[in-house]
């Protein structure tokens, strides 16, 4: 049994190892390497708590073990890439630092969610990572427009997509679930439209489609979220 409880604890380490190693990468500029390792933690960060919930061994320890893995894979690991991003373009000194508020607002949203088990409002730590790590590989290898490579406009839109990142983190807006309760078609309609816009995307676009998908995933989520509040 004690075996068997230690294992949620197990991935959860590997998931802090792996955000370690994208840090370690991202010293080097390897953004592919880091994507990868990213990857990674998001796989062991799934596993941590599907076991978890499978055994039913939910426990204090294993909760703040989570929290402190995540904060370095999803907190700490974004604002690296951005600072790097935004480094290698800056046209104001220090203004790269910015990029650690990501960092310092995922660190409220995953403390809020410790102390709050039910909290799932906002941008998942997770997802947003998954976004700056694949335009992180986007903008390294891929052929950027000529007016966003203007280094004035590039900064501009890194600036806006801080700021939305972090106001997304800890925004009260209940993001879009993929929750099925059953597999029907009346019921899980815009589930099914999505992932099948989705699939499109990814054949059609391969990785320019990640940011894009998760651009829809919160466009989606804003509108069904002031559809309810219209309702209320």
């Amino acid at each position: 049994m004690i075996k068997q409880k230690i294992i949620p604890n197990i991935f959860t380490l590997l998931n802090l190892f792996c955000g370690c190693t994208s840090i370690i990468f991202l010293q080097s500029k390897n953004f592919n390497f880091s994507a990868i390792a990213t990857l990674f933690s998001i796989i062991f960060d799934f596993l941590d708590g599907f076991f978890s919930r499978l055994i039913k061994n939910e426990n204090l320890f294993g909760k703040e073990l989570d929290s402190l893995s995540d904060m370095v894979s999803f907190g700490v690991v974004p604002s690296v890439i951005v600072f790097l991003l935004l480094k290698e373009n800056s046209l104001i000194p220090f203004i790269e630092y910015l990029a650690f508020f990501i960092a310092i607002v995922s660190a409220c949203r995953l403390a809020k969610f410790n102390i709050s088990p039910n909290y799932i409002v906002g941008l998942t730590t997770t997802v947003n990572t998954m976004f700056f790590s694949s335009l992180s590989i986007i903008i390294k290898n891929y052929t950027i427009p000529f007016f966003i490579n203007q280094k004035i406009i590039y900064l501009i839109i890194m600036l806006f997509i801080i700021f939305l990142s972090c106001y997304f983190l800890v925004s009260q807006i209940t993001m879009f679930s993929f929750n099925f309760k059953d597999f029907s078609w009346k019921k899980n309609k815009m589930r099914y439209i999505f992932l099948l816009i989705s699939i499109f995307l990814l054949l059609t676009l391969h990785m320019i489609a990640f940011p894009c998908i998760i651009i829809f995933y919160i466009i989606i989520s804003v509108y069904f979220h002031r559809l309810k509040q219209k309702n209320l």
